[in-house]
C-alpha cells in the first residue's frame, strides 16, 4: 500500500536533487510529490511503497519527517466535476482530506491519491 510522508527542511539549493537522490540509492520509488518553499522552509509531500523504510533513511540523513500514513488511491472519470462529486461523498462520510495528489490522467480516467483522516471511512465513501 502507498504511503505519504511529509519533510520539512530548510530551502537550499540542490535540496529536491539530494533527497531523490539519496531514496534512489536506497530503491525506494517516489510515486508522486508536492513541494513548496516559503521564508526558506521546504515542505515536501511524497508519496512511496514503504513509508517507514523512506523515513527512515531521510531522517538518518538529516531531514525533519513526519511519520508515514496510508493513502487512498481513487479513479475518477477524467471530466468536469467528477473531483468535487467524490470529495463531497468524503465529506458527508465525515472525513477529512490532507492532502491530494493528482498521479496520473490516461484515456479519460484521473488516478488521484488522497490523504485522510479516517481511511476506513473514505474507502466505503
Amino acid at each position: 500500500m502507498l504511503e505519504e510522508i511529509i519533510v520539512t527542511i530548510d530551502d537550499r539549493p540542490g535540496l529536491l536533487a539530494e533527497l531523490g537522490e539519496l531514496l534512489g540509492q536506497h530503491s525506494v520509488n517516489i510515486e508522486t510529490l508536492a513541494a513548496s518553499s516559503r521564508d526558506d522552509r521546504s515542505v515536501i509531500h511524497l508519496v512511496v511503497d514503504d513509508g517507514d523504510e523512506a523515513a527512515e533513511i531521510l531522517a538518518s540523513s538529516g531531514f525533519k519527517v513526519e511519520g508515514a500514513r496510508p493513502v487512498l488511491t481513487v479513479t475518477l472519470d477524467d471530466r468536469p466535476g467528477e473531483l468535487g462529486h467524490y470529495c463531497r461523498r468524503l465529506s458527508k462520510a465525515g472525513v477529512s482530506i490532507s492532502s491530494v495528489y493528482l498521479a496520473h490522467r490516461n484515456g479519460g480516467e484521473t488516478e488521484l491519491i488522497f490523504a485522510v483522516d479516517n481511511l476506513e471511512a473514505a474507502t466505503r465513501a
